[in-house]
């Protein structure tokens, strides 16, 4: 008895790959760029304040 082979193009149970879409240009918004921009500075502003308090504290 032979079996009657699957039609999609994935393994069981594995699914199939999605099909490749267009890839759309990701545009920044001002409102993106200030925001990485705060968060950089934050980011750099805790290590230090951290380091600090660590120091302040006696470690």
């Amino acid at each position: 008895m032979q079996t009657q082979r699957s039609q999609s193009r994935g393994k069981w149970p594995f699914p199939p790959s999605p099909q490749p879409r267009r890839q759309q240009t990701g545009r920044l918004t001002r409102g993106a760029m200030l925001a990485d921009v705060v968060l950089v500075m934050v980011w750099g502003a805790s290590i230090p304040g951290l380091m600090w308090l660590g120091a302040a504290g006696g470690f």
